[in-house]
């Protein structure tokens, strides 16, 4: 062969390895953008509440943060599906996060019943200082990693109130009424032996079950039962300071492990920085929402304090017995309560 078909052939091979290799770099560069560009999808059994409150600042937060490589998509009001089809999906990693109390999770893991004692928490003030602590939030966040969940972040609501149909005055008039409650055994256990018939139900099904008299009146914060238009349903509320929610933001592993360090620590840091956004709001909207059940004709009253503490000595007793059966879960309370302790 010539040394200009040599050359040529040369020439040829150089072109084709180059195309070759910019081929190559190009599917490596749409994969890398492909990998840096990631969807959160996140879910809530509520609607224009805290959780929801919650979850639009820190879409506003996270995709500014993130420079657009993590778009955060919202799903409130069960739109993802019930609790238990959500927790299915964060463990299966078809959702990203969920916003929702800790007691819909025990049946994931029995210690989230730490947080749902009745009476651990004296004002909304001690349970927002406990959640704050690194210590507590070094040992809950984690507590579900090994079956797929973590936690990001986690806020106090406003006190358990009972929203009835019937004026409640005492807590003799709540006796045998049907009160629409979480799916948990602390919550459940205490309004049993105070008399109550307690009716778990997801969120999504209260209104249509009040309308149809199925129930005679829900355990929640006011705030949901204001921003859901219960009064034209049911007209009493009756405050108790009985039980603070702890709502978490949680996380599957999958999206999680996805996540740079970087990503991770950034997440971290403005679901804390909304939390504390968000507490004023929760307080404000919490206010509002009994000064317009008023306006609106609606009561508010506090259950009397002879009451309260009877209703505290028998929720006490009854979650002591629930603890006391699984001594694990016992020590994993007394853990937590030293913590609740340390901020009384």
């Amino acid at each position: 062969m010539s040394k200009l078909g040599q050359t040529g052939k040369i020439k040829l091979t150089v072109i084709a390895v180059a195309t070759s290799f910019a081929l190559t770099s190009s599917l490596f560069a749409v994969k890398a953008a492909e990998a840096a560009s990631l969807t959160m999808k996140i879910g809530t059994p509520t609607i224009n509440d805290t959780q929801h409150e919650w979850m639009k600042r820190f879409k506003a937060r996270i995709e500014k943060k993130s420079g657009g490589d993590i778009t955060v998509k919202l799903f409130p009001a069960s739109q993802l599906g019930q609790i238990p089809r959500m927790i299915e999906g964060l463990q299966f990693g078809t959702i990203e996060g969920v916003v929702a109390p800790s007691a819909f999770f025990i049946g994931v893991d029995k210690f989230n019943s730490a947080l749902a004692v009745p009476g651990l928490f004296k004002d909304v003030n001690h349970c927002w200082r406990t959640f704050g602590d690194p210590e507590f939030r070094a040992i809950m966040f984690p507590l579900m990693e090994k079956k797929g969940i973590t936690a990001i972040s986690i806020m106090c609501t406003a006190p358990q109130a009972f929203l009835t149909k019937k004026k409640i005055s005492s807590l003799a008039d709540l006796k045998d009424l049907r009160i629409r409650v979480l799916a948990s055994p602390l919550e459940i256990g205490p309004l049993k032996a105070a008399g109550m018939k307690p009716v778990p139900m997801p969120l999504g099904e209260v209104v249509p079950a009040l309308k149809q008299n199925l129930i005679d009146g829900v355990s929640s914060i006011p705030v949901l039962f204001g921003k859901l238009k219960m009064d034209t349903m049911a007209k009493n509320i009756t405050t108790s300071s009985l039980i603070y929610f702890g709502v978490p933001t949680y996380v599957s592993m999958k999206f999680w492990n996805k996540l740079s360090g970087a990503q991770k620590k950034m997440m971290l840091t403005e679901a804390r920085a909304v939390e504390k956004e968000v507490r004023p709001w929760n307080d404000k909207a919490n206010a509002g929402v009994l000064a317009g059940w008023k306006k609106r004709g609606g009561t508010v009253v506090d259950l009397p304090p002879a009451d309260q503490a009877k209703l505290a000595s028998i929720a006490n007793k009854t979650a002591a017995n629930f603890i006391a059966k699984n001594a694990k879960l016992n020590g994993f309370f007394q853990k937590i309560n030293a913590i609740v302790q340390r901020h009384k």
